[in-house]
């Protein structure tokens, strides 16, 4: 928790003004922004700067990820993923999660629709997948260009063959975001005209040496974990990150410690203070970086947890869109929250308490109120709603208030 900066005051309840270098700093120390469309309550990457910086101005991140010069870019590291500039220059060239399945370049018309469309963000600037289709119309295409341009290779998001040429441009770090829109869509642009310097200009770090600042930098982040946690920050193969923790251990950069009960080493960060505890309370999204390793939330918060949202209805066991509850440094509780743009209300569709916690339920409670309130006010929303029929111990208590 404090390596995640969890156990530090809100910085915007301190009323002072937050600027987009405080977004960029806050996501820095937290590792990784994990990008994701899901929207039922608010954006889920809005959700972690908000655990951490309380009701903060959403346009900021905007501001920090899409207006000159960025602070923040995304790029494929814990999947999809906002990362400091020199972040970004690191997980350059390592293999990504759209390349695998994706690939059509040997279409005989592949290699010169590849060329239009970089002709295109060149001489018209950023476009989504749709827009550059709909530019492309425009132009004379020969045949097999014509049946690339128009053929369909998913469902959804729009995952044409222009779609997926886009994102191969992006994994060749040729094409980067200029931002998203309202609908996520990414809005894409060629590298050099929108890349800061200090990441265009430089070349890609050879691997050995990019494994190793991002081994620094995923113990920096998450300040105690074992080998497959470490990893799982950017998603690095563990067999390469393993020699990087025991250079670190050798030089005294990283302590290996063992936990009572757990056979595997596990490595402390040795700059960190570590304090004595922590107070406060706050609700964390499902991609927080503290809990989105499922293994060590289970092993450090005893929080066995399944997202609901990638779960069948029948086999949900706490709702569809859950954030565990936060409170003097216990996961105490779940709640299953949506936003009501149309009534403008928090619902509460279910709340369960968490087994063999330490806190009162009395402080449990106070703290869960507190909380709904200060998310719904940073969300717009005018009243909070437990509805009759929802799940679990604590919602019925929360019920009464």
């Amino acid at each position: 928790m404090r390596a995640q900066g969890l156990d530090r005051p809100l910085e915007a309840e301190r009323h002072r003004t937050l600027n987009r270098a405080d977004i960029a700093r806050t996501v820095a120390r937290m590792g990784v922004l994990q990008i994701d469309s899901v929207n039922v309550l608010a954006r889920a990457h809005y959700v972690p700067l908000f655990s951490r910086l309380g009701s903060y101005d959403t346009g900021l991140l905007h501001a920090a990820t899409a207006a000159p010069p960025r602070l923040l870019l995304e790029q494929w590291g814990h999947e999809a993923c906002f990362v400091p500039p020199a972040t970004h220059r690191l997980l350059a060239g390592f293999t990504r999660r759209w390349s695998s399945g994706h690939r059509i370049d040997a279409h005989p018309g592949a290699a010169r629709l590849r060329e239009r469309i970089l002709s295109e963000l060149h001489s018209r600037g950023p476009a989504t997948a749709l827009e550059m289709a709909s530019r492309l119309t425009a132009h004379d295409l020969s045949a097999p260009e014509q049946e690339l341009a128009e053929a369909t290779t998913g469902h959804d998001w729009n995952r044409g063959a222009i779609k997926v040429l886009l994102e191969n441009l992006f994994d060749e770090d040729l094409v980067t975001t200029a931002g998203r829109t309202e609908y996520f869509h990414r809005i894409y642009a060629l590298s050099r005209a929108a890349l800061p310097p200090s990441v265009r200009d430089v070349p890609p770090a050879p691997r050995s040496e990019a494994i190793a600042r991002l081994t620094e930098l995923s113990i920096a982040a998450i300040g105690i974990g074992d080998l497959a946690a470490i990893a799982d920050v950017f998603r690095l193969p563990p067999r390469e990150v393993a020699p990087e923790l025991d250079r670190l251990r050798t030089s005294g950069e990283v302590e290996a410690v063992h936990i009572e009960g757990i056979e595997r080493p596990y490595y402390l960060d040795a700059a960190l203070t570590v304090p004595r505890a922590v107070a406060g309370a706050r609700f964390l999204s499902p991609f927080d970086p503290l809990i989105f390793f499922r293994p060590r939330a289970l092993q450090f918060f005893s929080l066995d947890y399944r997202i609901g949202i990638y779960t069948p209805a029948a086999k949900r066991t706490r709702g569809y869109y859950s954030l565990p509850l936060l409170v003097d440094g216990e996961i105490v509780a779940r709640a299953d929250l949506a936003l009501d743009r149309k009534t403008a209300t928090l619902q509460v569709r279910g709340a369960w308490d968490e087994d063999e916690v330490s806190i009162d339920e009395v402080r449990r409670d106070e703290a869960a109120r507190a909380e709904l309130e200060r998310l719904a006010t940073w969300l717009g929303a005018t009243s909070i709603r437990v509805p009759s029929d929802a799940p679990g111990a604590a919602a019925a208590r929360w019920r009464r208030w």
